[in-house]
């Protein structure tokens, strides 16, 4: 009984009540912040609703703007209030969908179709899907997410053809509903000409959230899923006014205040502070990074560690030559053939765009100019850890 007792203490100190709450992936009922956005894309859907032409429609924002969680609760609100209505939902990721064929493949397997993920002639993919589509006369609403991604690996031939397929099946049968999600805020300028008059979407613009929106969703998030007096509301304010001078990214802000919880519970409190929520914010840096580097080439994993050695060194004018050398004896122990001078440049300057280092151009006179690196996402001996964590020394 001393034991149980024991365990029940501990239980009663836990400040998380739900922890899928407190992931950006879980979509509340209400979105603080996008109110508007959830009434217009509704109205936008209407038409569909009421067996009608509706327009395509595209989101345009940078991650973490409410894009994907607009989207997917108009379509489960949509479905919930008009079961019977004529229109089905399909929801599509494009980083793991990322050409026209694995688009096609998976709109075959929506339908019903099966058929195997490759080596199928994606004109028959195409020929398959019209034909059940045809069949179900019923409207589709297909939300391309991260649609940017597709294009920017594929061309927009997808886009072309689906927004082409209206036209081919006439005005008196149900149609195509396009949605697509986009990262990048230019993202329809990347279009062909052509594409865009076919695909011509209504525009959404989803600016990144000021600090007192982010401040109703921590605290909607908290109320739901943190335990009742578990937090102070200046650690919230703080979390809140901190990203929005940032980025303005809610999924940033949750992560902290998840990290946050987390670090509280580990260290046996009973509410989260502001100084929890300092800690936070680098644990959460350090995770981002971690999953970022995990991600890269090989070889980019060897030129940022090298860059990170020099800078641990306190190197003075760490440049692309330097880098190089150091890159160079790093392939030698992992028994891989180094890149070229200028394909490391190129890395570096990719490493940048990430944000992983920042580089700048350094004209040094008779010793010629060369991309410097300045600094580091973290603090070098951090990055080094990170690196030695993973197995690289």
């Amino acid at each position: 009984m001393e034991g149980y007792a024991d365990v029940r203490c501990d239980y009663q100190r836990r400040i998380i009540r739900d922890r899928r709450i407190l992931r950006d992936s879980y979509i509340p009922k209400e979105l603080p912040g996008r109110q508007s956005e959830v009434e217009k894309f509704t109205n936008l859907l209407l038409p569909a609703i009421n067996n009608e032409p509706s327009l395509n429609i595209v989101f345009l924002g940078k991650p973490g703007t409410g894009k994907t969680a607009v989207a997917k609760r108009v379509i489960t609100d949509l479905s919930e209030k008009f079961p019977s209505a004529p229109v089905r939902y399909i929801y599509l990721n494009c980083s793991r969908s990322n050409t026209a064929y694995r688009v096609m493949y998976a709109l075959n397997r929506e339908y019903g179709i099966l058929v195997p993920p490759s080596g199928y002639p994606y004109d028959e993919l195409y020929n398959n899907f019209l034909a059940a589509f045809k069949h179900t006369r019923q409207w589709l609403v297909l939300i391309l997410d991260e649609v940017d991604l597709l294009v920017r690996r594929d061309g927009d031939r997808l886009i072309y053809s689906l927004s082409r397929l209206n036209d081919e099946i006439g005005y008196k049968d149900p149609g195509i509903v396009l949605v697509g999600i986009s990262n990048t805020p230019n993202f329809l300028e990347k279009l062909d000409p052509r594409t865009l008059s076919s695909f011509s979407p209504e525009r959404m613009y989803f600016y990144p959230y000021r600090a007192h929106q982010l401040h109703d969703i921590l605290l909607q998030r908290a109320k739901e899923g943190l335990h009742e007096s578990s937090w102070d509301d200046g650690a919230i304010s703080f979390i809140a006014a901190r990203v929005a001078a940032e980025s303005g990214d809610a999924r940033r802000a949750i992560d902290v205040l998840r990290m946050a919880a987390e670090l509280a519970e580990r260290d046996g409190l009973d509410r989260i502070t502001t100084e929890i929520v300092k800690r936070a914010f680098k644990s959460v840096d350090e995770e981002e990074v971690i999953i970022t580097i995990r991600s890269l080439p090989l070889h980019h994993r060897l030129v940022l560690l090298a860059a990170t050695k020099l800078l641990l060194r306190n190197e003075e004018r760490p440049g692309t030559g330097k880098i190089y050398y150091q890159y160079k004896r790093l392939t030698r122990d992992y028994y891989v053939r180094p890149l070229t001078l200028r394909r490391v440049s190129g890395i570096l300057r990719e490493l940048d765009e990430q944000g992983l280092l920042s580089i700048r151009m350094s004209y040094g006179g008779s010793r010629g100019n060369t991309k410097v690196v300045d600094g580091l996402v973290l603090e070098p001996a951090e990055m080094y850890q990170i690196f030695t964590n993973m197995g690289f020394t």
